[in-house]
């Protein structure tokens, strides 16, 4: 499903990425740990397209992203960590829009429309100009955007980081719900409890039991791509054993970051040291208009 070898994006003489692998298949969730400058939201635009990378590839169902551009982004929805709404439309005509762009036919996409302002809760004010939502609102709203289509790939930056914990467990309900139906997730996050929680194997549908795995980032570097389990194994942490608890993500995370404390959080182009790419499943330049029908205005690159 989606595959990224190599990836590498450099602004000057900063290397905000460098050496990414990863493979993520069909049902499979992986979700990007990393502190802020990481590298996370910088890897999660290279894979949508929004940004071009200045060394590597990504390819979705075999398309490789350069040549096909188009036909990439077609099978993805992409959620940028801070959407931008038309304040000026109403949640429903927004959707709508979109949804047309995304040749949806436009009885299903009325229908899909009222079914997931129902899901999120967000029914009642789905006449309503976008300019007076909640920011959590607005983020529902942008979830329901990035998903409207039925991508094949869903890449989501901190998609809950504004809502409410039942609304953000609605999301997370949602969103395993499409990795059920064989839907991909790349998610970056900064929440244990949903990294955990979308990295867990599908319980149910076609590809119930799909190994999710958590990716810890730091200066622009993969440190650790597996699932929890691996990643404990990784950290060196022990069992508590006057409790007998597991070390908890939260535990794993600081651990593994905290031994690679020498990395600079500022990269320098001419840094010789390997990227720690890991594989998921498997074995600079300037910013783009990419085509994505709302980003070219709202992203900031």
């Amino acid at each position: 499903m989606l595959e990224v070898d190599n990836l590498a994006k450099r602004y000057g003489d900063v290397l905000a990425l460098k050496d990414l692998t990863v493979r993520v298949e069909e049902g499979q969730c992986l979700v990007l740990l990393g502190r802020n400058g990481a590298g996370k939201t910088t890897a999660l635009r290279c894979m949508g397209g929004v940004l071009l990378p200045t060394a590597g590839t990504v390819k979705v169902d075999g398309i490789d992203a350069a040549e096909d551009p188009a036909a990439v982004r077609a099978r993805i929805g992409l959620m940028p960590e801070v959407p931008g709404l038309y304040e000026r439309m109403s949640a429903r005509a927004y959707l709508d829009h979109f949804g047309a762009i995304y040749d949806i036919e436009p009885g299903l996409r009325r229908r899909r429309i009222s079914e997931l302002l129902e899901t999120f809760e967000l029914a009642d004010a789905g006449d309503r100009w976008l300019g007076t939502f909640s920011k959590g609102m607005r983020q529902k709203v942008a979830l329901i955007r990035a998903t409207l289509h039925r991508p094949r790939l869903v890449l989501a930056d901190e998609p809950t980081s504004a809502l409410d914990p039942d609304s953000a467990r609605r999301a997370w309900d949602y969103l395993r719900d499409l990795q059920s139906e064989g839907c991909a997730l790349v998610i970056c996050t900064h929440s244990m409890e949903e990294a955990e929680h979308l990295a867990a194997p599908a319980k149910s549908g076609e590809f119930a039991g799909s190994p999710g795995a958590i990716g810890i980032m730091s200066a622009g570097r993969a440190l650790a791509i597996g699932n929890l389990s691996k990643l404990r194994r990784l950290s060196g942490l022990k069992t508590r054993k006057q409790v007998r608890q597991l070390p908890t993500l939260q535990d794993v995370y600081l651990a593994i970051v905290g031994s690679h404390h020498g990395l600079a959080e500022t990269r320098s182009a001419g840094d010789a040291a390997a990227g720690a790419a890991q594989r998921f499943g498997g074995p600079g330049g300037p910013s783009r208009r990419n085509g994505w029908p709302d980003e070219e205005r709202i992203v900031n690159v």
